[in-house]
């Protein structure tokens, strides 16, 4: 993971409550900002998307998975859903879910829901927010990160979503990576480029991303010469 900028020097307790308990309470706005920014490089995540958002607990600010960060994980690890059962014991929904990764590594998660008390189209849906439950419960598991997913927030006495500035990259940065994107799109699924241009993207260097767009354009005018 990258470090926290230099100019923005945390002291040693800070410090070791972020990389032991993922408390974000003792840095200031810009750490915090940097922090959250080294944590969508090192998993591949545009923080553009609001992947994370805070949430204070137990006296703790920490981050939480959302929605996004679950979709782009599941895209970049391509993890499938292979089975999924539902269970309803008194009034609690169950649903377990297994599922695998593109590299063959699998896990079973499950998502548990109250439906104490509601009827109808209430009751249907709780069925769904289980099943949402588990799924993005199996993807954090199978992503490695081991972090409170949005759908959990909701039911943990005492948390308190908190609204944070969120990380900007530069325009430069930012303009690259859409140029990546929208040049790999055309590139095979196969193509060694097309891994370059990935992990360019998500590295969001900006000299690896003008490497890589090099490249697919020399490809593209070798291609047109031949």
């Amino acid at each position: 993971m990258n470090e926290i900028t230099p100019t923005n020097p945390v002291n040693a307790s800070a410090l070791e409550r972020v990389l032991v308990a993922g408390d974000l309470s003792g840095l200031n706005e810009t750490q915090r900002i940097e922090y959250y920014k080294a944590v969508c490089e090192s998993l591949g995540l545009n923080p553009l998307t609001r992947p994370f958002e805070y949430l204070r607990l137990n006296g703790r600010l920490v981050l939480y998975a959302t929605r996004a960060a679950a979709d782009q994980l599941r895209s970049i690890h391509g993890i499938s859903i292979l089975d999924a059962q539902i269970e309803r014991q008194d009034d609690l929904i169950t649903v377990t879910v297994r599922g695998r990764t593109r590299d063959g590594r699998e896990d079973v998660e499950v998502g548990v829901v109250s439906v104490a008390g509601l009827r109808g189209d209430a009751q249907a849906n709780s069925f769904m927010k289980a099943l949402t439950k588990a799924k993005r419960r199996l993807t954090l598991s199978l992503a490695g990160l081991g972090w409170l997913d949005e759908s959990e927030t909701e039911t943990i006495p005492g948390a308190q979503r908190v609204s944070e500035p969120q990380p900007v990259l530069p325009a430069e940065v930012q303009t690259l990576r859409q140029q990546l994107a929208e040049r790999a799109k055309e590139l095979p699924d196969d193509s060694p480029l097309r891994a370059q241009a990935r992990e360019a993207w998500r590295s969001g260097d900006v000299d690896l991303m003008r490497e890589a767009l090099t490249m697919i354009e020399k490809e593209e005018k070798d291609e047109q010469a031949a």
